[in-house]
């Protein structure tokens, strides 16, 4: 199982986002990654996803984290 936070962020995002995040500077990346861990591990909404479906989860957090991201996609 694979343990670095941003290599696992980037594995849940559809391959498009997985081609716009890998384009950003590495410390962006590194930031929506640590914003993704700090989502799954704060939202109490994702709390009760993570213990049915981890994957979902994971995948709600990283759509969320891309949601905020705005600009930093498109920059």
């Amino acid at each position: 199982m694979d343990t670095n936070p941003l290599t696992r962020f980037i594995k849940v995002l559809a391959p498009d986002r997985q081609a716009e995040v890998e384009a950003l500077p590495r410390p962006q990346q590194e930031a929506m990654a640590e914003d993704w861990e700090r989502r799954l591990r704060d939202d109490v909404s994702l709390l009760t996803l993570s213990e049915l479906d981890p994957h979902r989860a994971e995948t709600q957090a990283a759509q969320d984290v891309l949601g905020s991201a705005g600009d930093r996609l498109t920059s």
